[in-house]
């Protein structure tokens, strides 16, 4: 009987009809295996720049948001510069003050050389003139110094009432009384050159030489000089300082230094930063990903090859193959099992060159080679 049954024409059919789904069930199996080979998840990942203050101030206003697309150059926030528009102003009539006593300095230095070799002669109606003006000048400065400490004394007083005891309220208190401080050293040797200029306006006046003048010119001679040098100094000083101060003015305005997408926003409006807060955070336009092959498939891959990137929406991108590293390495994320875990792999870098916009950093992808 059984063997009736292996004879009949309907085990016949059943038999063929068993072998051809064999046959397809193996192929689809290897073709979904194969497939599967050649398909990597990844990680779009992106390279970052955080843009932190350089200096302390009020968040005066935010100009981005999350998500938005920047470029070189454009406004990232802005920093109340109020307190550092004085810090320049002062900076720079510190400097015009160091410039004035630095011309007048040199100009004693002339007129002790002079006096020192026309003892017996009165000095020119010019020269005398030359000290009027001098003294007027000198009195210009000081009633000017005496407004810019009145102007820092209200903003000290009002400092104080604020009672704000952070780091950065602290510093610039102690700056601007140090600001201070200066001006009034400055009107008091402000003072003592406005007496000594008055007194040799009458004593070139009632000139009368002796040898004692004659010792006494001389020594004037070498210490006008002296004062004229370290004038000098001061211009050179004041000159850094207002160049500090129009530093720490612009960088009140805070930029990109780099086309992006802000990928994170750190402060807002009305916020006080210190130096060194994190403002936001900067992804570069240049998105790229990362594969690990294992050593048997990197003889499909080659540099400059064209990838095909699917999202979890069926949306595709396109990249290219930059990288292909030469050293082997144990799979680089977790895995389940041991045999998983000892599995060498060769990282392949990948970067985008077609439907970069429909991807975002840290989204998952898909890989195909």
């Amino acid at each position: 009987m059984i063997k009736a049954i292996l004879q009949s024409k309907n085990f016949k059919v059943f038999f063929t009809v068993l072998f051809l789904i064999s046959i397809f069930t193996f192929f689809l199996t290897g073709c979904r295996e194969e497939n599967a080979e050649d398909v990597y998840s990844s990680t779009v990942e992106v390279s970052t720049i955080d843009i932190n203050t350089e200096i302390a101030g009020r968040v005066e206003k935010v100009f981005v948001e999350e998500g938005s697309k920047i470029k070189k150059g454009d406004i990232i926030a802005k920093i109340d510069s109020s307190l550092y528009e004085i810090q320049k102003n002062i900076a720079q009539a510190n400097l015009e003050v160091a410039k004035l006593s630095a011309d007048i300095a040199e100009q004693n230095w002339e007129l002790a050389k002079l006096k020192y070799q026309l003892l017996s002669k009165k000095p020119s109606k010019y020269q005398i003139n030359q000290i009027k003006e001098n003294i007027l000048q000198l009195k210009d400065i000081k009633s000017g110094n005496e407004n810019n400490i009145e102007f820092l004394e209200e903003n000290i007083k009002s400092l104080e009432k604020m009672k704000m005891a952070d780091l950065d309220t602290i510093k610039l208190l102690s700056e601007l009384k140090m600001q201070l401080n200066s001006l009034k050293a400055q009107n008091s040797s402000l003072t003592h050159q406005i007496n000594s200029l008055e007194n040799q306006l009458e004593m070139v006046k009632n000139e009368s030489v002796t040898d004692e003048d004659k010792m006494i010119t001389e020594i004037s001679v070498d210490i006008a000089k002296r004062n004229y040098l370290q004038a000098l100094s001061y211009v050179n000083m004041a000159e850094q300082n207002l160049k500090i101060a129009n530093l720490n003015l612009r960088k009140t305005t805070i930029t990109s230094p780099v086309d992006g997408i802000v990928l994170t926003k750190g402060v807002d409006q009305g916020q006080f930063v210190g130096i060194g807060t994190f403002i936001a955070q900067i992804g570069l336009s240049d998105y790229y990903l990362k594969i690990y092959v294992p050593s048997a498939q990197l003889q499909k891959l080659s540099l400059g090859k064209k990838v095909e990137i699917i999202l979890d929406s069926n949306k595709k991108a396109y990249g290219e193959i930059v990288f292909i590293s030469d050293k082997g390495e144990f799979t680089p994320r977790n895995v389940e099992t041991k045999e998983e875990k000892q599995k060498v792999v060769f990282m392949v870098k990948l970067k985008i060159i077609k439907n970069k916009d429909i991807l975002r950093p840290g989204m998952l992808v898909d890989v195909k080679i």
